[in-house]
Parts: structure tokens; sequence; C-alpha cells
């Protein structure tokens, strides 16, 4: 089973992250720098990418940057959470290559359901 790769700044959310995964029986790990997390990414390619837009957002774009021009990632699925009020920060996030970017509440509301929806690929309620 291929992991779910998390580039996260803050421990409330690492943690829940974490927790979720490790509950849906998901690998998971957690990264604070981009270059980790890709070096990580050509290793062992993850099912999915979940990026803390709030924070890391230079690091966020590193990651998609990366996984954009690498065929071998281009495929990885990649998503992204950020704060209430950032709409231009989530559409430039979007148009880097994020699949979708939700709010910090969302995410934490759907985090369950996003973890099922891109790791195997059924249909989210979001």
């Amino acid at each position: 089973m291929k992991p779910v790769y998390v580039l996260v700044k803050n421990l409330f959310f690492a943690t829940r992250i974490v927790k979720t995964a490790q509950a849906a029986r998901l690998p998971v790990r957690c990264f604070d720098e981009a270059a980790k997390l890709v070096g990580a990414s050509r290793i062992e390619e993850p099912n999915l990418v979940i990026l803390d837009c709030h924070g890391l957002e230079k690091e966020a774009f590193e990651v998609l940057s990366a996984f954009r021009k690498d065929p071998g990632l281009s495929r990885v699925s990649r998503i992204g959470y950020l704060t209430h009020g950032a709409r231009d920060l989530k559409m430039e996030m979007e148009q880097a290559g994020c699949e979708h970017v939700y709010t910090q509440s969302e995410f934490t509301k759907e985090l369950d359901n996003l973890l099922v929806k891109y790791h195997h690929g059924l249909p989210s309620r979001v």
C-alpha cells in the first residue's frame, strides 16, 4: 500500500492527520521541508500528498513544482489546506497543480473522507 505524505508545520494538524490515517490503516509520513518530501517520494511514490498551505506556502509551491516536472510523480494526487480568506493563495495553489485546496475547517471536518477518496480512488462527499 502506497503511503500518504504530508507537508505540515502545525503540530495539531500533523497529529490529527497521522491519527486519522493510522485509524484507516494507511501508512503516513510527515515532513516539514519540501526537499525531504520530494526525495522520499522518489524513493517510495506516495498515493497522496497533503500540503499545509498556511505557514509552508513556499515549501508547498516547491513540492508542486517538483511533482509537476517529474513524470513519475506527476500522477500523484495533491491536495492542500489553508486558512479562511486566503482566496488568492488558493487560486495560486490550484494553478500550480494542487487538485483541491480546502479551508482548514473543511479539511478537518472531511479528513476521513478525503483520505478514503484520494487513497482508494472512491468518490468523496466534498
